[in-house]
């Protein structure tokens, strides 16, 4: 090793890689001890100082946990780890509104043809039981909370963890970017309707395993949602969306 660096790479970039290939390879899973830093040090003739900074550098991130007395586990909240890392490179790359919300579209769409055979009896009754609170007098903060969980229900039943790993990061997105964005969409009593028939319409094609039916009823949804989004990030004046 020479002025810090091991084949031509900085000694940090070096252990971080060997960190990484454990994982990708499946050497180390999810609750894994890893070895002590000296055990790790002596593998890969490196100084402890050099595993320690790697390993403060993951923890950080939310990749490992360090226990007192115990050692380092593998650790992760994979929407946690990820978002981290997704809004610094999406702030840097000045991703904007429509684009995720776009990426989201395709999600759901996806998860809506999965659910349509996927979905269980038991996540079906869940989607209506949210859906029959959605139809009773209740705040705009409230009705906004059930829709999302009738979005989380819908993804849940395409039973594709990529998929709702990724869309779960989405919402937080959106969130972050838009505050109380839902809110504002349901802030308009004809808007607010029109976006009770199109959740009523996606469950009743998932029930009837018509995905075309369901389909139009996204459909519907989206174009209310988008109309939304345009008004906001282009300031353009409200007005109500034609049924």
């Amino acid at each position: 090793m020479e002025n810090g660096k091991l084949n031509g790479k900085k000694t940090y970039e070096y252990v971080f890689d060997y960190f990484s290939d454990q994982i990708l390879t499946g050497k180390l899973k999810l609750n894994d001890k890893l070895e002590t830093e000296r055990e790790i040090a002596e593998k890969l003739g490196v100084s402890r100082n050099s595993i320690r900074e790697v390993m403060h550098m993951l923890e950080i991130t939310g990749l490992i946990e360090c226990l007192q007395g115990s050692g380092n586990y593998v650790r992760c909240d994979p929407v946690e780890y990820m978002l981290k890392s997704v809004n610094m490179v999406m702030a840097l790359m000045q991703v904007d509104f429509m684009e995720i919300f776009d990426l989201r579209t395709g999600y759901e769409y996806t998860a809506l043809r999965l659910a349509t055979s996927a979905a269980t009896p038991e996540e079906l009754e869940e989607m209506h039981q949210i859906l029959l609170k959605m139809d009773q007098p209740m705040s705009v903060k409230e009705s906004a909370k059930l829709d999302i969980e009738f979005h989380h229900k819908l993804m849940d039943a395409s039973h594709n963890r990529t998929l709702i790993l990724f869309s779960s990061m989405l919402y937080d997105l959106m969130d972050q970017f838009i505050e109380n964005f839902r809110g504002r969409i349901l802030m308009n009593r004809m808007r607010a309707e029109l976006l009770r028939r199109a959740h009523w319409a996606i469950y009743n094609g998932l029930v009837e395993k018509d995905l075309e039916a369901a389909m139009k009823g996204f459909d519907k949804h989206f174009r209310i949602v988008e109309d939304q989004l345009k008004k906001i990030t282009q300031k353009e004046p409200e007005q109500d969306v034609p049924q």
